[in-house]
């Protein structure tokens, strides 16, 4: 509900495909450098991806998904795990989405997840976020809320 279908439409509209996005998604998703915008690196580009796009809070829960994928390791042989989440690139002010974020970085650490999962921080560009969905279905992967 909500979704607007002119930027959310069906990966396999192949002519209404923003190709023009396609190096940047890329860079998100698989560059090796990790910085404020990404952290951690997915190793293998042939795995499908399990994604995201949350608010980090509790409510969502996006940390109990994480955790979920840390302890199955059969799961993490078969896929990836990308979730968008959080805004890294400054301090929040929000005492939920900092203890939401200190748990995230014990998870990466605990789990041992780099090299199958990114997080990535919040991006607000609508229609390169429509596009990103569409990437992801690229790779046969599955988006989850």
């Amino acid at each position: 509900p909500g979704a607007d279908m002119s930027i959310y439409f069906p990966y396999t509209e192949t002519d209404r495909r923003l190709t023009s996005f396609h190096l940047e998604i890329e860079e998100l998703l698989y560059s090796s450098v990790e910085n404020e915008e990404h952290i951690c690196v997915l190793k293998d580009r042939n795995k499908p991806i399990i994604f995201t796009m949350a608010r980090l809070d509790r409510v969502k829960n996006i940390t109990g998904l994480v955790e979920w994928y840390g302890k199955n390791a059969r799961l993490r042989e078969l896929v990836n795990l990308v979730v968008v989440a959080g805004d890294r690139r400054k301090e929040s002010k929000d005492l939920g989405e900092k203890a939401e974020m200190k748990k995230m970085y014990g998870l990466i650490e605990t789990y041992k997840l780099n090299g199958q999962f990114r997080w990535i921080s919040s991006q607000m560009n609508r229609v390169r976020n429509g596009e990103l969905y569409r990437v992801i279905c690229d790779t046969k992967g599955a988006f989850v809320q």
